[in-house]
């Protein structure tokens, strides 16, 4: 603003001695081209303004349906669209060159009518980045377990339809409250990324056979994440502890352990990603492994694509009852599980991605295979109900 009315006086100045040579005319086509000018330079700096904030967006929409009611991924018999679709905002603003709020705003559809679209702020938060490098951000933000962590909701950034369940079930929340720190060096042109974080995450599940609203809530949450990257080959390792309290599971201040390994390998028409992931949990809550790799060809902006992935819980055994479970609710909890995809990705525009997949899960043994179906079986003492399922999806992302 100081320069603005720096300017505005010079122009007033050179319009006072231009009055004082010339005819009453010329004062005025002056007057016009100097007014002219003033305008353009106030537009200016009103456009450099607008750049400090900036604002994007994504969406999500598709078809899903079982080829019946075992329930992966919550998908049945019954065609489903609500719960593949959602849509968010995210707004960028910076409050100096070092400095910078993000918010992100997103709206989904859910199984239960309680949460449909329920707008929710899925990040908001704060960073500041050092002159020594190091960027510092506190707020709510995406918690930093897994290779896709950060475009979970973000479907055009994935290469397939659904993140594959076995690995990213392993921890339901999505989301912490608390503080980062993250540093990013060279070494002989590779990328080295550390990041450590903590915080606190809460929120409301439905569990039991009513389905009973319980507090899922992570305390004391600490961890580490380190990643390193040559620009084709990318290894990362994450680590992570907290303190956990889910009711129903007999889960009361009980230590929660999280690890996870995660490769990439990305160079011409060749994209493959795979990640291992271990959960413990004291007590009765699940201990649960977890794997999965994805191999994928691009002809052109066609890349079809293979995923297998397996799931088992290793502590089926020893696992405490909990005074208020029983036996038989304890091993709906049981899981194991091999499920194999078959899909494809077009991309038909810049930021529109079109996906079909074909899921087959099985191999389930004695267990529920973590799907609502079988485990309803198991709840009531019949045991598997299914031994298998089909699940067919067409998925809609676009990214703005």
């Amino acid at each position: 603003m100081k320069q603005l009315r720096t300017t505005k006086t010079r122009l007033a100045l050179c319009l006072l001695v231009s009055a004082g040579v010339t005819g009453a005319h010329a004062q005025e086509e002056r007057l016009d081209r100097l007014e002219s000018q003033l305008e353009r330079l106030q537009q200016d700096m009103r456009d450099s303004r607008d750049t400090d904030f900036r604002i994007n967006g994504f969406m999500s929409t598709g078809y899903a349906r079982a080829s019946n009611n075992a329930g992966y991924a919550g998908v049945t018999e019954e065609s489903e669209i609500r719960p593949l679709t959602l849509f968010a905002v995210q707004g960028t603003f910076d409050l100096s060159d070092q400095t910078r709020a993000t918010f992100q705003l997103l709206s989904r559809g859910e199984q239960e009518a309680r949460d449909n679209w329920e707008t929710q702020l899925e990040w908001g938060y704060l960073s500041h980045q050092m002159d020594n490098g190091l960027r510092v951000r506190a707020g709510k933000m995406r918690m930093p377990l897994f290779m896709y962590s950060d475009s979970l909701d973000l479907g055009y950034a994935q290469p397939f339809a659904r993140a594959p369940s076995a690995v990213y079930d392993q921890v339901s929340l999505s989301s912490y409250t608390g503080v980062d720190a993250t540093y990013t060096f060279d070494v002989l042109g590779q990328s080295i990324r550390t990041q450590v974080f903590g915080g606190h995450s809460q929120e409301d599940r439905l569990a039991g056979q009513n389905n009973d609203i319980f507090e899922l809530e992570l305390r004391n949450i600490a961890g580490a994440v380190m990643s390193w990257t040559d620009y084709t080959w990318t290894l990362r390792g994450v680590a992570a502890r907290a303190d956990t309290n889910f009711v129903p599971f007999g889960a009361q201040d009980d230590d929660g352990e999280f690890f996870g390994l995660g490769v990439e390998y990305e160079k011409g028409n060749i994209m493959a990603v795979s990640e291992v992931t271990r959960r413990n949990v004291d007590g009765a809550f699940p201990d649960r492994d977890g794997a999965y790799a994805t191999l994928g060809y691009r002809f052109d902006s066609v890349m079809p694509y293979v995923t297998y992935a397996w799931v088992e819980t290793q502590d089926d055994e020893n696992r405490p009852v909990a005074p208020t479970s029983s036996q038989a609710s304890l091993a709906t909890q049981n899981e194991k599980r091999e499920d194999y995809s078959i899909g494809v990705r077009w991309d038909a525009m810049p930021g529109i991605a079109l996906k079909a997949d074909w899921t087959h899960s099985r191999a389930f043994g004695d267990t529920s295979g973590a799907l609502s179906g079988n485990a309803a079986s198991f709840a009531s003492g019949q045991g598997n109900r299914f031994d298998h399922t089909n699940v067919y999806t067409l998925k809609l992302d676009a990214a703005f």
